[in-house]
C-alpha cells in the first residue's frame, strides 16, 4: 500500500494549477532560485553567515548553525532514501534523488529559520527582527514554490520538507538551550 495514495488527488490538483499558472519567466526564476539553493549555493550562504558570526565573536552561534544545518540536511537525505518516493514524472529539472521530503524545502526552512534565530539573538531592534522574519518566510516560500514550478516535487513533498526542517530546527534550539549556548 502506498502511504502517499491518499494525498494523490491534492498533489495532482496542485500540480495542474501550478503548471497552468507557470509561464517561461516564472520557470526561469524558479530554476535560478533552485540552483541557488543546491548544496554549493547553501554552502556559500552558511559560510557567509559563519564568517559574520565569527566577526561578531559568536563562535557558539557559528558552531550551532553549522551543526544544526548539516545534521538536518543529513537527516533529510536519510529520510529520502528510507522512504524512496518517486518524483513527479514530468520533472523539469534533472533529478538524482527521491522526492519525500523535499530537500530544498527542508533545508531552506532550517537555514533561514536558524538565521532568523541568530538575528533575533544579535539585535533587539523590532524593525530588524521583523525584516528578518519576513525575509525568512518569503525565502522559504519562494524556494518551496520553485520546486513545484519545476515539477521536481509533489506538494506533499514540499510540505513534508518544511515540517522536517522546522522540527529539526526546534530540536536544535532545545539542544542549544539545554547546553546553555
Amino acid at each position: 500500500m502506498d502511504p502517499f495514495a491518499v494525498l494523490g488527488p491534492l498533489d495532482e490538483a496542485v500540480r495542474r494549477w501550478v503548471v497552468q499558472a507557470s509561464g517561461p519567466a516564472l520557470i526561469d526564476a524558479a530554476r535560478v532560485l533552485s540552483t541557488a539553493h543546491t548544496a554549493r549555493g547553501i554552502a556559500v550562504i552558511v559560510a557567509g553567515a559563519v564568517a559574520l558570526l565569527l566577526a561578531l565573536r559568536d563562535r557558539a552561534g557559528a558552531l550551532w548553525l553549522v551543526l544544526a544545518f548539516y545534521s538536518g540536511a543529513a537527516l533529510t537525505h536519510g529520510l529520502k532514501h528510507l522512504i524512496q518516493r518517486p518524483r513527479p514524472g514530468q520533472a523539469e529539472s534533472a533529478v538524482t534523488d527521491f522526492a519525500f521530503p523535499s530537500g530544498h524545502a527542508a533545508q531552506a526552512t532550517l537555514l533561514y529559520g536558524a538565521l532568523l534565530v541568530l538575528v533575533w539573538r544579535h539585535t533587539t531592534s523590532r524593525a530588524w527582527r521583523a525584516a528578518a522574519a519576513l525575509a525568512a518566510m518569503l525565502l522559504v516560500m519562494a524556494v518551496c514554490a520553485s520546486r513545484l514550478v519545476l515539477q521536481a516535487h509533489w506538494f506533499s513533498d514540499v510540505i513534508g520538507g518544511v515540517l522536517v526542517g522546522g522540527l529539526w530546527l526546534a530540536l536544535a534550539l532545545v539542544v542549544r538551550r539545554v547546553l546553555g549556548r
